[in-house]
């Protein structure tokens, strides 16, 4: 299975100039990001959708099959990280992960008006922002704010066995999964109806794979 590119359609007479390709499910969506992961893991990489006839064909109109929170850091760049291209992702990125109000109204934005199917919160190993948040200590300018979001996988971690900071960066993407599925009252209504679905994903800066977390 492979996303189609509406370019394709258009020349194989099969989607009218203006329409838009059919969306997948969330489940064919998930299994394109696994398949575009094990592609990155491997270095095969297929690096579609990054023509200029793609760019041209984006020019009106947008349709990514799944919205990405992830970290801003710039180890974690989803394009590469999935082996996709030019409108396949809708990215939102914070330092994080996190999901604040800006945050939560662009994914809400993605699923409400441009229906993706799906999304992803994917932290990452060694996390600069949850290892200063573990750490603590006074910080300058916003950086609090951020820290408080984090806070809750913080707490959380601290009575559980193992590494710290890898237990704090997985139950932050957790909370954050939590978070947006009971977020009222556009994306829980999405999720209760079958519309959408939210999970949560690990990247390891080590070997580049993502590990998908156990879903309710």
């Amino acid at each position: 299975m492979r996303w189609i590119d509406a370019t394709s359609l258009v020349a194989a007479g099969l989607l009218a100039l203006g329409a838009e390709a059919p969306l997948p499910s969330a489940d064919a969506a998930l299994a394109e990001l696994k398949a575009g992961n094990a592609r990155h893991v491997a270095k095969t990489y297929q690096r579609p959708h990054q023509t200029a006839a793609r760019q041209h064909a984006l020019e009106s109109g947008q349709t990514p099959h799944c919205t990405i929170l992830t970290c801003a850091d710039s180890r974690v760049p989803p394009e590469i990280i999935f082996d996709k291209g030019l409108g396949d992702i809708f990215d939102v990125r914070v330092a994080g992960n996190v999901a604040g109000d800006d945050e939560i109204a662009s994914i809400e934005y993605a699923a409400e008006h441009l229906h993706t199917p799906l999304v992803v919160v994917m932290g990452h190993s060694h996390c600069g922002a949850v290892s200063a948040a573990v750490e603590g200590g006074t910080l300058p300018g916003k950086l609090p704010t951020l820290m408080a979001a984090i806070r809750p996988a913080v707490d959380q971690s601290a009575s559980e066995p193992g590494d710290r900071i890898a237990n704090a960066v997985r139950d932050n993407v957790v909370h954050v999964v939590e978070q947006l599925r009971a977020s009222k009252p556009v994306l829980s209504e999405l999720v209760t109806e079958g519309k959408l679905r939210i999970v949560g994903a690990v990247y390891s800066l080590e070997t580049g794979k993502v590990e998908w977390l156990p879903q309710p």
